[in-house]
């Protein structure tokens, strides 16, 4: 593992650092028509299901920038009755997730929450433990089985991820290794049910289909660039999240981001490695939209509704994540349009121009 000198930012001297984002090409970001009710009914119900519990940092479940402002992006076409439990899962992941970097003794009760997961009643008076059984109550409400299994599957992956945060940054070993723990616990594959449910597909169905029609008309490997599709879409949302969430993590010594791996395991200075980021969400948006094509060409109208749905999930996810006062402190306000060049890194703020 390299030595290398971690990336050094000061109040004194705050960094100004060049952005190389790529714009334009994706569907522009759009939200849900009825956000506003979508938000209204999630706070009603987040106010209800924490009656009781003394859980801090619970606040931001009613804040401008959680899982009802993210969600309401990536799906702006969703049903609205059921984008309101997909809200409340994705509000409670930010939560439980924020939980399990801050104590723990709740990362030592992994086991309690996969249980939990698996409808078995909390067995301690943990308050994250008590919010999550009553959320899964809620997010299951109309979600088919099978979409509900691969939510367990996915959510399961993170809960175990998040039990061993605490040595993880120390065991990375270059920008490959960072990628395929960043896999395990970004919860990158519940978009993926998000959509789904939210539009009512059954794509099981669909790639067998296609698979089957590919297979029928002598072409070989079966569905085509499937996995590389998936792949680009975890590469770009990841990415952009590490760079424009960089002061937030840095300055509160979070070390998985890449921008800091490629620092501190490469020995990129700060620009740099700001730029290599940049280069590599253009080059995943690229394989998107490379791949995205491919799968068009099946013409399965099914598949062309999930595939229209990550764009928008890219898109709105880079737009969610330039006004997110969760990276850029209390005063943030959503970027006007386009992308900006440049961001100044302080401790309280992302000066953005």
């Amino acid at each position: 593992m390299s030595s290398a000198t971690a990336p050094t930012v000061t109040a004194v001297t705050p960094p100004v650092l060049d952005l190389l984002l790529p714009h334009g090409q994706l569907l522009a970001s759009r939200v849900h028509p009825q956000a506003d009710a979508i938000r209204r009914e999630h706070d009603a119900w987040f106010r209800q299901a924490l009656a009781g519990l003394q859980l801090p940092g619970s606040e931001r479940l009613f804040g401008p920038c959680e899982g009802v402002s993210l969600m309401c992006r990536v799906l702006p076409d969703a049903d609205p009755e059921r984008l309101v439990g997909i809200c409340v899962a994705a509000s409670a992941l930010f939560l439980l997730d924020d939980v399990a970097d801050d104590e723990a003794v709740e990362r030592a009760r992994a086991d309690d929450y996969l249980a939990v997961l698996r409808d078995a009643a909390p067995s301690t008076s943990s308050a994250p433990l008590l919010l999550l059984a009553r959320t899964l109550t809620r997010a299951r409400q109309g979600v088919a089985p099978r979409i509900w299994a691969r939510f367990v599957s996915g959510f399961s992956e993170v809960i175990a991820a998040g039990a061993g945060k605490s040595g993880t940054a120390t065991r990375i070993d270059g920008y490959d290794a960072y990628l395929a723990a960043r896999r395990a616990d970004s919860a990158i594959d519940l978009v993926g049910v998000a959509i789904e449910h939210g539009l009512g597909l059954d794509l099981d169905l669909t790639v067998r289909q296609v698979a089957r029609e590919v297979a029928d008309a002598g072409a070989a490997g079966g569905l085509p660039t499937w996995e590389e599709f998936h792949n680009a879409c975890f590469r770009h949302t990841i990415l952009v999240n590490d760079l424009l969430s960089f002061r937030k993590e840095f300055f509160g010594g979070e070390p998985m981001n890449a921008v800091t791996v490629l620092c501190e395991q490469e020995g990129l200075p700060l620009q740099q490695a700001v730029d290599a980021v940049c280069i590599r969400i253009a080059r995943a948006e690229a394989d998107f939209l490379s791949s995205a094509r491919a799968l068009r060409e099946l013409g399965t109208p099914e598949l062309d509704a999930y595939l229209t749905a990550w764009e928008l999930m890219l898109s709105g996810n880079l737009v969610w994540s330039l006004g997110c006062p969760r990276y850029h402190g209390a005063d943030a306000r959503p970027w006007p349009s386009g992308v900006p060049k440049r961001m100044e890194l302080h401790r309280d703020r992302t000066v953005f121009s």
